[in-house]
């Protein structure tokens, strides 16, 4: 069972973004529409979170992820490259710098000494306008434990977040501490299925979605998976989730 302080108090305005199954959040509603910058961590070759949130809200995307380089590209169809370069293109005000200048993003997985706040000093931040609140997307594969301090330092500066712990049986302790200090209401948990559960019956893969000022639709207990969660392997079960009273 997950502790108590992962459970969320209240039932949420939610919308799911992204495609279908795995690549799709739950998302509070208020922190699209409020947010003014989106900051993506974890793309790949799968865009469509960001693009479902840019139709929601016509806002700025900083994307980051070190996977996207040269090797990345060469495995990929002239079609998928074509596409891709359609959605991060400057017409649609979109800027998108793990191709063109992937340093960015190597650098920041790579050098754990790297805040947030070289993100918010950088040069292609401020050139091409990133405006705070930020809404951040983060799927880095484990690498998210890097940043949790900097999150809470930055929290005021946060409307709203979706972010993919890995190993949650490993770090249960500091997921928990970051719920409690991140300063965002918990809004929404999701088990990620293409994982298993541990022994004690806690998933390994956890999204969490937080938001700064969020729609309560009422104070009925909340049960998982909701009503709008996909399961990410449509060939495994969803996973139920119980935490401690």
């Amino acid at each position: 069972m997950l502790p108590k302080n992962f459970r969320p108090k209240k039932n949420y305005d939610l919308i799911r973004l992204g495609r279908n199954n795995d690549g799709g959040y739950l998302v509070e509603k208020n922190s699209i529409k409020n947010s003014k910058t989106l900051i993506s961590f974890g793309i790949g070759n799968d865009w469509s979170f960001e693009s479902h949130f840019k139709s929601q809200n016509n806002i700025k995307i900083f994307a980051y992820d070190y996977s996207v380089n040269n090797y990345f590209w060469s495995r990929q169809s002239r079609d998928l490259q074509y596409l891709f370069n359609e959605f991060f293109s400057n017409k649609n005000e979109n800027y998108f710098f793990a191709k063109k200048i992937s340093k960015t993003g190597l650098k920041y997985f790579e050098n754990i000494s790297l805040e947030i706040s070289d993100i918010f000093n950088s040069l292609e931040f401020n050139l091409f306008g990133g405006t705070k609140p930020i809404f951040f997307k983060i799927d880095i594969e484990g690498s998210e434990y890097r940043i949790l301090d900097d999150l809470i330092n930055y929290h005021k500066d946060i409307e709203g977040l979706v972010i993919e712990f890995h190993n949650v049986d490993l770090h249960l302790e500091k997921i928990s501490k970051f719920i409690d200090n991140i300063n965002l209401e918990l809004c929404h948990m999701h088990a990620n299925n293409f994982e298993n559960l541990d022994k004690f019956g806690i998933p390994t893969t956890l999204e969490l979605t937080f938001s700064k000022n969020p729609t309560k639709l009422n104070d009925d207990l909340v049960n998982f998976p909701n009503f709008l969660d996909q399961k990410n392997s449509p060939d495994y079960d969803e996973i139920v989730l119980k935490f401690k009273n």
